[in-house]
């Protein structure tokens, strides 16, 4: 429950669509695959449990019936056990970092940094999340970040294809975060926090979590018009009626204040963002496989 081993599809996608970008594009190593992978793992496993402790320590869980990580609220772990592991985490991270930097350029290290600091001052230190800044930095962390650095680990260099093919799942990872917000704001309005959601208001929450749910079709169809993506990748556009049920969820649950509804936001975002991540892998691997 602690590091919640079933968020890990949203560390999955990136780095999978980083490396199966470089493998359309001629260089291609399992090695640096594992090694970025089990890193962006630790990365995100160092985030969820810091943020379970950062989470605690500031006031915003403080009740059973309220809050989804119950391990701390009863006793099941110490704080100060929760930050050790979380630190354990990261410099399991940072070690992979580093190996896969030797084995590849020296500038991957750069990527290392920035995803470890940004995994440690999440709820810790810093605590940027709770000056309104989650959303837009799970954005980056999560998306432009990881399948940057997938694909640098690969070839060294990145290009215009791999920003681009960052951004719809860039969206969707931070709109996971977005529904978690929306579900919480509640709570969240009781402590002395600030998320994206609380900063934006109901309604520019909601405004910013359809938009974040919809670019990504469009940055899909106009990065194949334009050549930069194989038009194998408009697989992902089958994820529609998905995005569709996200969207009907939260009107109904907001007009209706349906907390039932409004609670599975989190969960269903992340169900779009996984396979609409895998078809996007998917039509990546199949135009490899079909190139004369």
């Amino acid at each position: 429950m602690m590091t919640r081993l079933w968020s890990l599809t949203a560390s999955t996608v990136p780095v999978a669509a980083g490396a199966a970008l470089a493998a359309l594009d001629g260089k291609f190593s399992w090695l640096m695959l594992a090694l970025t992978m089990v890193c962006g793992w630790m990365l995100h496993i160092a985030t969820n449990l810091l943020n379970s402790y950062g989470d605690y320590m500031s006031g915003v869980d403080k009740d059973v019936e309220t809050t989804s990580d119950t391990c701390l609220l009863t006793g099941l772990f110490l704080p100060a056990e929760v930050f050790r592991m979380g630190i354990g985490a990261l410099i399991v991270a940072a070690a992979l970092g580093i190996a896969a930097t030797v084995l590849s350029d020296w500038r991957l290290i750069g990527f290392a940094v920035a995803g470890v600091l940004g995994a440690g001052f999440y709820t810790t230190g810093v605590r940027y999340k709770y000056w309104g800044l989650g959303v837009p930095s799970v954005f980056f962390l999560m998306g432009v970040l990881m399948v940057g650095a997938a694909y640098f680990a690969q070839t060294c260099t990145l290009t215009w294809p791999v920003i681009i093919l960052s951004l719809p799942i860039s969206c969707l990872v931070a709109a996971i975060l977005l529904g978690n917000d929306l579900r919480d704001m509640a709570n969240d309005h009781g402590s002395d926090i600030h998320t994206t959601a609380l900063f934006l208001g109901k309604r520019g929450a909601c405004t910013l979590f359809y938009a974040l749910h919809l670019l990504p079709y469009a940055c899909v169809i106009g990065a194949v018009v334009v050549g930069m993506l194989p038009c194998w990748c408009l697989l992902a556009l089958f994820t529609a009626p998905l995005t569709f049920g996200v969207v009907k969820a939260t009107h109904d649950g907001f007009r209706q204040n349906d907390n039932a509804r409004i609670g599975k936001l989190c969960q269903m975002t992340a169900g779009t963002h996984f396979v609409f991540g895998l078809l996007l892998v998917l039509g990546l691997v199949v135009a490899l496989l079909c190139r004369p």
